[in-house]
């Protein structure tokens, strides 16, 4: 009878030990996933001339409205480029001005912000802190993993990261800068990197509580109401709290 209860709690304490590891897997792949794909786009980077082209990678800058994250700056003679990785699978569909893109495996459909707009603001952060108008910034948003892209752009460079190599040198087409500004460049955006994982921690969770915000229908910058408005330009969400805030997200 002792045996049996023995065996009885032996097997009780393996469930409850394997249903931890399943809760700690969930929680841990994306993160595995998401340094998956930062270390294929770096391997893709590393390939690039080291005499014509520096890679920066991680790099947190300092803005008026908080931090801005950059996943890869490389930086040339021929001007800056600034690289968002999205490390998503299945079908990715949006435009170029849609708030968001959808990204859909099989039958599941996910949301997900417009990495063009996203990386708007990396963009923003950089010139601000260059302070350059003359240096071209090109801004590149790349998929590493295993996707299909189903979206419409004209101006903007979205790519799958086997294409990431060809598209940066596809741009390099006029010399705008000597070495020795490349070297000062270099030298600014790692000067002004914040490395402190503290502030790298309260950066993720400032993103993730403004995307919750936004889905729930709350403005992330004033804690208004978003409401539907048309424009000029067709539909978009403005903050009830307007003319006072300004916020606006396209539709």
């Amino acid at each position: 009878m002792r045996m049996e209860v023995l065996l009885q709690n032996k097997w009780i304490w393996v469930c409850i030990t394997l249903l931890l590891l399943e809760d700690v897997l969930r929680r841990l792949t994306p993160k595995i996933e998401g340094a998956s794909g930062e270390a294929m786009v770096s391997w893709v980077l590393s390939y690039l001339p080291k005499e014509q082209y520096t890679v920066i990678h991680n790099v947190m800058l300092q803005t008026e409205r908080g931090t801005s994250q950059v996943d890869h700056v490389v930086v040339s003679v021929y001007g800056v480029f600034v690289i968002e990785v999205k490390n998503y699978t299945g079908w990715i569909s949006g435009t170029e001005n849609s708030s968001q893109w959808t990204q859909t495996i099989y039958k599941t459909k996910n949301r997900f912000m417009n990495p063009i707009h996203q990386n708007y603001g990396h963009v923003k952060a950089i010139e601000a802190l260059l302070q350059d108008s003359e240096i071209p910034i090109y801004p590149i948003v790349t998929f590493p993993g295993d996707v299909k892209l189903k979206v419409s752009v004209q101006k903007a460079k979205v790519v799958k990261y086997g294409y990431l190599k060809d598209t940066i040198k596809e741009l390099s087409t006029e010399k705008v800068m000597d070495e020795a500004r490349v070297r000062e460049i270099v030298m600014m955006l790692q000067d002004g990197n914040i490395d402190s994982a503290e502030n790298r921690k309260a950066h993720v969770e400032a993103v993730h509580a403004k995307q919750n915000a936004i889905k729930a229908g709350v403005c992330p910058r004033c804690g208004g109401q978003l409401v539907e408005r048309n424009g000029r330009y067709g539909k978009f969400m403005g903050c009830s709290n307007y003319p006072k805030c300004r916020y606006v997200q396209k539709l």
